[in-house]
């Protein structure tokens, strides 16, 4: 993501110089978003707008290891998903780097979220996919933790060398202890040779969920530079001893000149579905620095999908 330099401090020192940097980075999105709904009276089309700017600070020691941190704030409103809330300063992820290794403490990214190919079968402006995970697992939050989330806080590291990254995560949604709570443990791994690309995941006790259990490994192939096709599997876990389901997901992508067209399949056993199968199609064009996207999707209840707007990156 470019950056755009907000506040920049340099402290010059005899034998050395350390660099305290600050920035500013985020992205932007709106336009209109249409969920077939079965209730009377809901609006089924709605504007939907995000803006997110993400606050990064920085600084690196004489001896190159990097440290830092960053704070979110985010606003959003329209996107017909129940998550529509004024703007919301996230709690802090603090971090140290050298080379290849990382590591995170606090609102951390998390093993499980951060794997490859996840989330490659998303369409439209917003980004969704009935292809994508459906069970309980945590991830960096955009919002404030709750009051039963006070004392929150998560581990992670990773380690890339070559075309190979190794994950780890520990998350406890309360380390005081105060109330019985369960901790998530995730590990991911990610490998690149030739045109193939393989990823796998598992969060165990997803979400602080006792015997919540995620599982997930991908692949994607590059036919060429302008298409790519991959396949996912998904065991999404169980809540309160029922399962959510597996999902299996065939995605495909094709470019040519400005337009990405972008489609995909996904099967989930869910026993509360209606339908099993789920599919969606969409396209992107590029506007040279920002996307105008769309996309067109059947759930498993059914019912119809869409969106059509524009989103950036600054």
């Amino acid at each position: 993501m470019k950056k755009v330099l907000f506040a920049t401090t340099a402290l010059i020192l005899t034998g050395g110089a350390a660099v305290a940097e600050v920035t500013v980075s985020g992205s932007g999105r709106f336009g209109i978003i249409y969920q077939e709904s079965n209730v009377p009276g809901v609006n089924e089309t709605q504007v939907s707008t995000r803006l997110r700017f993400n606050l990064d600070a920085s600084t690196e020691t004489e001896s190159g290891v990097e440290f830092g941190g960053r704070i979110r704030l985010q606003y959003d409103n329209g996107d017909n998903d129940g998550s529509e809330a004024g703007a919301e300063l996230s709690a802090a992820r603090l971090y140290a780097k050298s080379g290849g290794f990382e590591v995170q403490v606090g609102n951390t990214d998390t093993a499980y979220d951060s794997a490859a190919l996840m989330y490659n079968s998303e369409i439209g402006f917003i980004g969704r996919s009935f292809g994508n995970p459906s069970g309980s697992y945590f991830s960096f939050s955009s919002g404030p933790f709750d009051v039963t989330q006070a004392n929150y806080m998560g581990v992670y590291a990773s380690y890339s060398v070559g075309d190979f990254t190794g994950r780890i995560s520990y998350v406890t949604p309360d380390q005081t202890g105060a109330t019985v709570v369960d901790e998530e443990i995730s590990i991911s791994a990610d490998y690149k040779f030739g045109a193939f690309t393989i990823s796998a995941a598992a969060a165990m006790d997803g979400a602080g969920i006792a015997d919540n259990d995620n599982y997930f490994v991908g692949a994607q192939y590059g036919i060429n530079d302008n298409a790519n096709v991959g396949l996912l599997y998904f065991d999404n876990g169980e809540i309160g001893g029922v399962e959510v389901g597996n999902t299996v997901t065939l995605y495909g992508n094709y470019g040519f000149g400005a337009t990405t067209v972008r489609a995909y399949i996904a099967n989930n056993d869910n026993a509360a579905n209606v339908n099993d199968v789920a599919f969606g199609v969409g396209a992107d064009y590029d506007l040279g620095g920002a996307t105008l996207a769309g996309g067109v999707a059947i759930g498993y209840d059914e019912n119809v999908t869409a969106d059509l707007g524009v989103k950036f990156d600054f």
